[in-house]
């Protein structure tokens, strides 16, 4: 069972594994991210910031839309965080399992706009994100449990 999709280019640190886990009773993590999954280097240093008792993966986009539509980790319940938009995107289109999407943090970079404390995005960003949206999933933005959600359509009008 999916309990959340999270846009993170983060993807693990403390506000993922101290708040987000325990929120969703998650006992599996999927990184979902092309480039940690190839590099051994980087996949070990995700693994230092694993908890105790959390099951890990880091695994391709695509090992990851084999993985959640394999029937036999329907009882795992499992909390997938990508890096970006475009990623989530991938998922989503693979995956129906996956309901609800969201973003954490996507921190600046050249042409991209500021639109909540942790969330700077461009248009393409925000296309897909949409794309998301028309498959009839659920987009917030939600930096912390108790925080209120942020809508895609708040998020929008701000570009």
């Amino acid at each position: 069972m999916i309990k959340q999709l999270r846009i993170d280019d983060r993807l693990i640190h403390g506000e993922v594994v101290v708040l987000w886990l325990s929120h969703t009773s998650a006992d599996t993590v999927i990184v979902a991210d092309d480039q940690h999954a190839t590099n051994p280097m980087l996949t070990m240093t995700l693994n230092l910031a694993k908890p105790k008792g959390v099951t890990m993966h880091v695994l391709t986009l695509e090992d990851t839309v084999k993985y959640v539509n394999d029937t036999t980790h329907d009882v795992e319940k499992i909390f997938i965080v990508c890096a970006n938009a475009q990623n989530a995107l991938k998922l989503v289109q693979g995956c129906e399992s996956i309901q609800e999407v969201n973003i954490g943090a996507m921190r600046s970079s050249n042409g991209k706009k500021q639109v909540t404390l942790k969330v700077y995005v461009d248009q393409k960003d925000v296309e897909d994100l949409q794309e998301i949206e028309k498959l009839n999933r659920t987009i917030y933005q939600q930096t912390k449990p108790d925080q209120k959600r942020v809508s895609l359509k708040e998020i929008a009008a701000k570009l």
